[in-house]
């Protein structure tokens, strides 16, 4: 079967409805369960689609978060599916920070501070667990530079400066 052969059966089925029903009483929080193999997925992106607001689903851990980051980046454009991870290699090891992770969960609250088109998120408990810069905070100390602007070097010197930015011929952590 073609997945949208797959898709219009599901949205047809009665569990689809009895839920779709639950999601439009404005119950916030949903439990499902009994799912197998993808159906999770294709849940969780059709409730995306219908509801266009954000979405965080926080998976047991990063390997389940990971299958489902795959499933729903298959359903849904990959702009739309945005990963959560945490910062270390290791958890709550500090000093082992993961520069690729860090770079990632910047992206996700930029995102939603920026309040662009919603997206749904994907996540695990330990990533949560990390505490983050408020909406206030990131917004002040945020420099936006586009292709093309005149800048003043001497003021983005300053600013960089300001925000404690060191000097260097190569960047490795953030």
């Amino acid at each position: 079967m073609v997945p949208s052969r797959i898709s219009s059966l599901f949205e047809q089925s009665l569990p689809w409805q009895k839920l779709r029903q639950r999601l439009s009483e404005n119950h916030r929080i949903t439990r499902v369960s009994g799912l197998v193999g993808s159906a999770q997925s294709l849940i969780i992106s059709k409730i995306f689609l219908q509801e266009q607001r954000p979405v965080v689903c926080v998976m047991n851990d990063k390997e389940t978060a990971a299958y489902l980051l795959n499933d729903l980046e298959g359903l849904l454009d990959q702009e739309q599916v945005l990963f959560y991870p945490g910062s270390y290699r290791r958890p709550y090891q500090i000093e082992e920070t993961d520069n690729n992770n860090v770079l990632m969960r910047s992206e996700v609250l930029t995102h939603l501070s920026s309040r662009k088109k919603p997206a749904l998120i994907v996540t695990y408990p330990t990533a949560l667990f990390e505490q983050v810069v408020t909406k206030k905070t990131l917004k002040q100390n945020t420099i936006k530079l586009e292709t093309g602007e005149q800048l003043d070097v001497d003021g983005l010197n300053e600013l960089l400066f300001e925000a404690q930015f060191k000097r260097v011929d190569f960047v490795t952590e953030p």
